[in-house]
């Protein structure tokens, strides 16, 4: 920040406290009302002052997704709660700047007019809709938040390797934790049960990482490359190794969630992954008779996993068929709006007003997949407009990869960790979660930071 900014901000900060006097004496003198609005202006204080300090919290907290913040019928999840108050004063900082810094620079918007198309399409689908206001409401909450504070935010705010590393950092901790908790379920379960899998844990009471062992997969997938992305920053072959080691480790804990959507995803991203390693990076051949050789000791050593897979999948059923009909839902909602569908968030709805879901699974639930969600709430043209948005994101990430070679040991990890978290979203819940976005904006992150260096050296030459 420039000097004009460390003489000006504490202004901002006097203006905020007189605010939240006000607000306080507003509050009718119910006591939570003011501690949280205590608490809401001193953490946009300190992350106006430290906003990087903000976004180390968010990707630290990043797996968190079952602690939530409850007051009578609203509940916010305590990642979004986070990152509501960190893009608060982020957005306090850009308009601050605007008006005392001169020489502030302008916001970044990664692939921002395929995102504004996409979100102009949503907002013409809830305004086509019924209940305008619950679909807009959708529509800010969860579209337009991601997009701000999981890719704008960031992309915005890291400016160098250095930051970036922590952040890798800090999500591979969380990785880690998530790691060590599937491992110790292990040894909560009778072994002898057909679902002896990997599974979540409740931690003082509390599920903190969800309860669904998808949630844990999906985090999985993401942070076992992100941690071997370290590699980038450290020459000491002990270090390398143990970071080789612990993303062995998250791969096979991955493994023992038995999800097919995790043996599908890892399988993807390890082959994806050797492919550009061995054929565009290194550009090495190999034959035939090593590829019948490396394809038979895979078989091998997965073969106990096939075994218990099947198992599992036997008495899962059930499981098949209720995606298959929540496609089937999906599907005739797309034939009766076929351009602009039902509105963002009306999923639940359409899958409520399915009387043979709700007679045999009971509970409706949101779309697993981005794929058929769109269709069925923002019609072909949301889905068009969503894919081309991510055509551009992934685009970026993986010509950088390919053009820096020399950089793969940081970049090309990043590219298969973004994409298999995507990749993750045609059979799960989290299209429009920071847990997929963060990873995904830190990739496109990488390659800016890396282009540009590599730039600057080939200018010096």
């Amino acid at each position: 920040m420039t000097e004009n900014y460390s003489k000006n901000r504490w202004w901002l900060v006097i203006l905020l406290a007189s605010f939240l006097i006000i607000a306080i004496f507003l509050s009718n003198y119910n006591y939570l009302i003011s501690l949280a609005i205590i608490a809401f202006v001193f953490f946009i204080i300190l992350f106006f002052l430290k906003p990087l300090f903000g976004l180390y919290l968010m990707a630290l907290f990043l797996p968190i997704t079952g602690l939530a913040v409850q007051y009578k019928s609203l509940e916010l999840p305590f990642i979004d709660l986070l990152s509501v108050v960190v893009l608060t004063s982020f957005v306090v900082s850009h308009i601050y700047l605007t008006f005392f810094d001169k020489n502030k620079t302008k916001l970044k918007w990664p692939a921002g007019g395929a995102f504004l198309a996409f979100f102009i399409i949503v907002l013409i689908s809830a305004i086509l809709s019924d209940g305008v206001l619950s679909h807009l409401w959708y529509s800010f909450r969860w579209i337009l938040f991601f997009y701000l504070a999981f890719v704008i935010m960031p992309v915005n705010l890291v400016k160098s390797t250095k930051i970036l590393h922590k952040l890798l950092v800090l999500i591979s901790i969380g990785g880690l934790a998530v790691a060590l908790m599937g491992f110790v379920s292990l040894f909560l379960q009778d072994w002898s049960d057909s679902f002896f899998r990997v599974s979540p844990v409740a931690i003082g009471g509390e599920w903190i990482f969800g309860q669904n062992y998808n949630l844990l997969s999906e985090f999985l997938s993401i942070s076992a490359f992100i941690v071997l992305s370290l590699k980038y920053f450290y020459n000491d072959l002990r270090i390398n190794r143990l970071l080789n080691v612990l993303a062995g480790f998250l791969i096979l804990i991955n493994f023992l969630t038995f999800g097919r959507t995790a043996w599908i995803t890892i399988v993807l991203q390890l082959l994806i992954y050797f492919v550009i390693y061995y054929f565009i990076i290194q550009k090495k051949k190999i034959s035939w008779r090593q590829a019948l050789v490396a394809l038979f000791l895979l078989v091998i050593i997965l073969s106990p996993f096939f075994v218990k897979m099947i198992t599992l999948q036997e008495a899962n059923v059930s499981s098949t068929q209720n995606r298959v009909l929540l496609t089937k839902i999906s599907w005739e909602a797309f034939l009766d709006k076929p351009l602009f569908g039902y509105g963002s968030g009306s999923f639940v709805s359409l899958v409520e007003n399915n009387v043979r879901f709700v007679a045999k699974y009971g509970d409706p639930l949101d779309s697993h997949g981005f794929g058929q969600k769109i269709l069925a709430e923002n019609g072909i043209l949301g889905l068009l407009s969503f894919i081309i948005f991510l055509f551009f994101m992934f685009r970026k990430i993986y010509l950088g990869v390919i053009i820096n070679k020399k950089d793969y040991k940081l970049l090309l990890p990043l590219f298969i960790a973004s994409a298999g978290g995507f990749f993750y979203q045609l059979f799960n819940t989290s299209y429009y979660k920071g847990r997929i976005w963060l990873p995904i904006a830190l990739a496109w992150i990488a390659v800016e930071l890396i282009s540009s260096k590599n730039k600057v050296k080939k200018y010096e030459r």
